[in-house]
């Protein structure tokens, strides 16, 4: 009898001890739980910060497109603007030289017609 007393003692104990490890992992997975709920809390998150750094990329991609299109037409205008200048240089050199060969022939014609004009007096 002694002998079934201390092994339902034992028992006893044991189921103790079964009932308080029983509390600490239960306590243990409630804790991992509201943990878990926090971390796809932050995934939530993060993942919307994602999605609104992901727009701002496409944004930002399509900025720099228009400015690199921008630039190359920029480039293309001033070549131009540098060929149109050029070529009105050239112009304005060409009608110079026209304008010193008209202004030379007056003077000789002036000329021609001063020593005719002294010839009929």
């Amino acid at each position: 009898m002694v002998e079934a007393q201390v092994a339902s003692r034992k028992a006893e104990e044991e189921a103790t001890l079964l009932r308080e490890r029983a509390l600490s992992v239960e306590e243990a997975a409630s804790k991992a739980r509201e943990e878990a709920l926090s971390y796809k809390s932050v995934i939530a998150d993060l993942d919307k910060k994602k999605g609104l750094l992901k727009t701002d990329l496409d944004s930002l991609r399509d900025s720099f497109q228009r400015m690199k299109v921008a630039y190359v037409d920029s480039e293309v205008a001033k070549g131009a603007a540098e060929d149109a200048k050029k070529k009105a240089l050239e112009d304005l050199e060409a009608e110079r030289a026209r304008s010193h060969g008209l202004s030379d022939d007056d003077e000789r014609l002036k000329g021609e017609l001063l020593e005719k004009s002294g010839a009929i007096v």
